[in-house]
């Protein structure tokens, strides 16, 4: 089997070689200590600037999707602004609706990039945050960060990013474009098992915290709280944390954050310009992540596409929901692939698609 999926990725040995050793008990110094070192590596993977801190919970990235609008607005106090664009801005939309969270959104059609002038018609109308996927997931969009910063610096907005599938495989970096909040989790470009998520607060994302969440398990205070010795208030998923300080430490080994981003890169490169030389049809509406191609079907019908290549040549790649179900395939370059993998994947559609 090979996984061209953007979540769970193609796995490393040295994340499988944990499952070979017994997990440890956690609630120990050993424990608190691999917290630490893995948060603190983490911190300077994401920018987070000094007085910021990092929580992380047993729980999908939709679970720190929910902590987040739990903990930091209120019914009373806030207004917010969504950019939906997919499926996953719709999430944000549902949970605010859920939270009563009043909020608009910025609603973009089907193949539709998003630009400045989608924004404008928000600026002064009293909005306090902006809620953005940042790479929309469902159709590959990467949004433009540094016009999303400047709306949000020109307006005093608080900027809560989803980061689940760019962090780790596209240029990121709270300080530098002034996020507040940074939403991510294990499975996509840390290239870990699936269950534990991730929440960035910068100093003022801390301040504006509400203090108002209705969930005991996600209650922020009681996270902040239990960080302070690098413990977490109930059971953290321990296996994955030694997967991710056995990840971090491969990342190093092979030349760091940047070496690591230029790789994924090259990657996603190699297998668009292959894609396209053997005729297959790239999206090209709108800027693409590293993280996924979006490859277009035309005729033939994508998700039986989907099912033919896992069926016969035992490949998994993401299938699309919605009007993008039968027109659109999801090709991952995060996880343990190389350009040789990309061959076999272009070989096995051009064969499918005769």
């Amino acid at each position: 089997m090979k996984l061209f999926t953007v979540g769970p990725v193609e796995s490393y040995p040295c994340t499988r070689e944990v499952y070979r050793k017994d997990i440890p008990y956690f609630r120990t110094a050993e424990y608190s200590s691999l917290v630490e070192s893995c948060m603190r590596r983490l911190g300077g993977y994401i920018g987070l600037e000094e007085g910021g801190r990092l929580l992380y919970f047993a729980a999908s990235g939709t679970g720190a999707m929910e902590a987040t609008v739990d903990n930091l607005l209120s019914p009373e106090e806030d207004n917010a602004l969504v950019i939906n664009g997919g499926s996953f801005g719709a999430r944000f939309c549902q949970l605010l609706q859920h939270h009563e969270i009043p909020h608009s959104a910025v609603t973009l059609g089907v193949g539709e990039a998003l630009r400045e002038s989608h924004l404008l018609p928000f600026a002064g109308r009293g909005y306090t945050a902006l809620l953005v996927n940042l790479h929309e997931t469902s159709t590959g969009q990467l949004y433009d960060i540094e016009m999303l910063s400047r709306f949000c610096r020109e307006n005093n907005l608080l900027l809560i990013v989803d980061a689940i599938s760019t962090f780790m495989v596209d240029p990121y970096d709270m300080q530098r474009y002034g996020i507040d909040v940074t939403i991510f989790s294990s499975q996509k470009g840390l290239c870990l098992s699936a269950g534990m998520s991730f929440v960035a607060l910068s100093a003022r994302a801390l301040a504006h915290r509400r203090g108002r969440c209705r969930c005991s398990y996600f209650n922020f205070g009681d996270y902040l709280t239990n960080m302070e010795r690098w413990q977490t208030p109930y059971t953290p998923a321990v296996a994955i944390m030694h997967e991710l300080d056995a990840m971090l430490t491969y990342i190093e080994e092979q030349g760091g954050l940047e070496s690591w981003l230029e790789g994924i890169r090259k990657r996603c490169q190699y297998f668009r310009k292959q894609a396209e030389a053997a005729g297959l049809a790239v999206c090209r509406d709108y800027p693409l992540s590293n993280m996924l191609t979006p490859l277009l079907t035309g005729s033939v019908d994508a998700h039986q596409l989907f099912l033919r290549l896992s069926r016969e040549y035992d490949f998994y790649v993401n299938p699309c929901g919605g009007a993008l179900a039968h027109s659109m395939l999801r090709i991952s370059h995060a996880g343990n692939l190389t350009n040789a993998d990309a061959d076999a994947l272009i070989a096995a559609i051009k064969t499918l698609t005769r």
